[in-house]
């Protein structure tokens, strides 16, 4: 009786607990077909490609929660991008890694996390913010993932919310100036039925990673300056005392027949000298100064039957040296979707970007893609 008794409470305790918490995973397997055309300066070269993530990053995800009592949880989530294609190169929690606790407060979140410019950036971007949209191939890059971040969310206030992420660079050492790069991101929005504002600051110092090549690498940006004009394949690395800022404003709006979504973006970046990455050791250091851009996206999604819907946006930079505007990138995609039930829809997508001198060197580069893929979500 005693045993059975025991046995009892011991299946009573296990299954509160299982009440307070719980453990999930989830992913989005995503790959594509089609084929991907760079021409530069007269010179063209296609691929045909069997790629991953047209839509989103394929990924997997494990994520949970355990309620501690009086409105406090503990949450952990660990998330891992996956090439469809070429799965050897996972890396795990390369998208998302942190543990933190949830309240009447808000949440905050410890480890690598998406930055508070990037959660409002993806808010409102053109093409179902899919990875082939126009606005990520012509801005000018910037950081989305920050390691070695704290990150505050806060509560919804009438619409309105917030979040403030601040990255730890731990690079001192490495740095010639003595300092450590970072990162602070703060992030505003209202959201209120069908209407969304955003407003998003990033500050990236010393040493970030500073993606200036429009299109992928830098080739096209420094044969305008005159300072470089072979082929930077890797993404800049700028050196000890850079400083980068973003302000982005974007919003979209929708009217059910058709979501409205535009934005415009300001970057700086001042102090900025990058070495030749394609040689080891760096064989060239070569000093930009203080480069600018202003950018601006505009894009609908339309919902055409009650499972089709198409997404169309263009997008523009313009890039400023000294004063005087010497590049413009313009980019535009059109995106359909299918669903074939909730979890997995086929998609069809095009989009083209030019990145083009503005001081009559004649230097042009354009990237033409075409890609047919299938989604599913689990």
């Amino acid at each position: 009786m005693k045993k059975s008794l025991i046995a009892l409470a011991v299946m009573a305790a296990s299954g509160a607990a299982m009440a307070q918490s719980s453990v999930s995973v989830y992913g989005i397997a995503d790959i594509w077909v089609g084929s991907v055309k760079q021409e530069f300066n007269g010179e063209s070269e296609r691929n045909s490609k069997v790629d991953s993530g047209g839509a989103n990053t394929s990924r997997i995800g494990f994520k949970g929660t355990e309620d501690l009592g009086g409105g406090l949880k503990a949450n952990f989530l660990i998330e891992t991008s996956i090439g469809m294609d070429e799965p050897g190169g996972t890396k795990l929690g390369d998208r998302n890694a942190y543990v933190g606790l949830s309240g009447g407060f808000g949440e905050v979140q410890l480890g690598r996390t998406w930055s508070s410019y990037d959660d409002i950036r993806s808010s409102a971007n053109d093409n179902f913010n899919a990875n082939v949209a126009a606005s990520f191939q012509t801005w000018v890059g910037y950081n989305d993932k920050v390691s070695n971040s704290i990150k505050y969310i806060s509560p919804e206030f009438a619409g309105f919310s917030g979040s403030l992420t601040y990255g730890f660079g731990e690079d001192k050492a490495n740095n010639t100036n003595g300092k450590a790069s970072s990162l602070l991101s703060v992030g505003l929005q209202y959201a209120n039925g069908p209407l969304f504002v955003g407003f998003a600051h990033q500050t990236e110092k010393a040493g970030n990673k500073i993606n200036l090549g429009a299109l992928g690498n830098g080739e096209v940006l420094f044969g305008l300056t005159g300072i470089y004009s072979g082929s930077l394949t890797e993404p800049l690395k700028a050196s000890a005392g850079s400083k980068a800022t973003y302000n982005l404003l974007n919003g979209s709006y929708d009217f059910g027949v058709a979501k409205l979504v535009a934005g415009y973006n300001e970057v700086k970046v001042k102090n900025l000298t990058v070495s030749d990455s394609t040689t080891t050791p760096a064989a060239n250091t070569f000093s930009v100064g203080t480069l600018k851009a202003q950018e601006w996206n505009i894009g609908a999604e339309v919902p055409l039957a009650t499972a089709l819907s198409l997404g169309v946006g263009y997008a523009q930079s313009t890039i400023e040296q000294a004063g005087q505007d010497i590049a413009k990138s313009t980019g535009y995609t059109a995106t359909l979707l299918y669903s074939l039930s909730k979890r997995t829809t086929v998609y069809g997508a095009l989009s083209q970007a030019k990145l083009k001198d503005k001081v009559g060197l004649g230097n042009q580069d354009k990237v033409t893609l075409y890609a047919v893929g299938l989604n599913h979500k689990f």
